[in-house]
């Protein structure tokens, strides 16, 4: 049992196989997680949670019915092993994009509520910010791009946090708790600068619980993301006609040119000058069909077809692009 090994020697695990499965782990010591604040991310068979010895274990098991293609698994744990860290942190980004891509797997219902949205999905300028270990992550989890977005409406920026000079914040502890601290590192504790930089961070009222923010459900997530999905659209589309209106006019100016290069082009008498003819006889189709010249570029069209009637290799193409009769 894999887990039965991570939780006896090692502090991460990942399985990958072509055909859709994808499984990540890592093992905690028992007393650097608070359990409670981990719940409201887990989902049945795909994100749990559970204590094996003195060790608890986050399992994220994800099956894509898409399986099938070609992986590499090299270097994919490296990557991620960050994020371990980041988790006994307090940082759950990590948990919650894999949230999101479980409910897109499992086809959650649209009811279904979101667990708490973590700060620092997105930066102070609003756009998507995240380490590369994240971003790692959301190639790892395949997830969709507008779904992020959509759900990082809700993300407040990380606020940096003002930390006490060490000698201020153990000053604060309790002799009993500060001594309690020591006979622990005596013993060689392990993690336990983790443990005890959590404890300054609570005294000095730097960590706790986010601002509640209200939770959207998942139909109102995927109903974001398909909104920025086709405002997305839009844009890509506004600006390729942009671009192709901006080319037209460039070319405007050499029309003439382009209709004597287009006789030239079939006079070569090979298929690779037809081809280019073609393509020129394509960009002047959607010149004049820009300038409202539809009806002088057809009677031009017509005596080109008649003129070389006799050259079938030449006549197909131009059916083939529809301009042909």
């Amino acid at each position: 049992d894999p887990i039965q090994v991570l939780a006896r020697y090692f502090d991460a695990f990942l399985y990958l196989a072509n055909w859709g499965s994808k499984r990540l782990a890592f093992r905690f010591p028992k007393n650097l997680l608070d359990a409670r604040q981990i719940e409201p991310y887990l989902w049945e068979y795909s994100i749990e949670l559970r204590l094996v010895g003195d060790s608890l274990i986050l399992d994220i098991s994800l099956d894509e019915e898409e399986g099938g293609g070609w992986i590499e698994g090299e270097g994919w744990l490296s990557s991620l092993s960050r994020l371990r860290d980041d988790i006994v942190e307090g940082d759950h980004r990590a948990l919650y994009l894999a949230w999101l891509r479980a409910a897109e797997l499992q086809d959650a219902d649209d009811d279904e509520l979101e667990p708490p949205v973590p700060p620092g999905l997105t930066g102070a300028d609003g756009r998507l910010s995240l380490p590369p270990s994240l971003a790692s992550f959301i190639k790892f989890l395949d997830l969709d791009e507008y779904l992020i977005q959509a759900a990082a409406e809700a993300s407040p920026p990380r606020q940096p946090t003002q930390a006490l000079p060490p000698e201020e914040a153990i000053a604060r502890l309790a002799p009993a708790e500060r001594d309690a601290f020591l006979v622990r590192l005596a013993r060689g504790e392990p993690h336990l600068s983790l443990a005890l930089n959590r404890r300054l961070q609570e005294l000095a009222g730097l960590s706790g619980p986010a601002a509640a923010t209200p939770q959207r459900t998942w139909g109102q997530l995927r109903a974001a993301a398909d909104r920025l999905r086709r405002e997305a659209e839009r844009r890509a589309a506004e600006a390729a006609e942009a671009r192709r209106i901006a080319d037209l006019q460039a070319f405007a100016p050499h029309e003439a040119e382009a209709w004597r290069e287009v006789v030239a082009l079939i006079e070569e008498k090979n298929s690779a000058s037809y081809d280019k003819a073609v393509a020129l006889l394509c960009k002047l189709r959607d010149l004049a069909e820009y300038q409202c010249r539809t009806a002088d570029f057809q009677a031009r069209m017509a005596e080109l077809r008649a003129c070389y009637s006799n050259r079938p290799a030449l006549q197909q193409r131009l059916k083939r692009v529809r301009l042909g009769s």
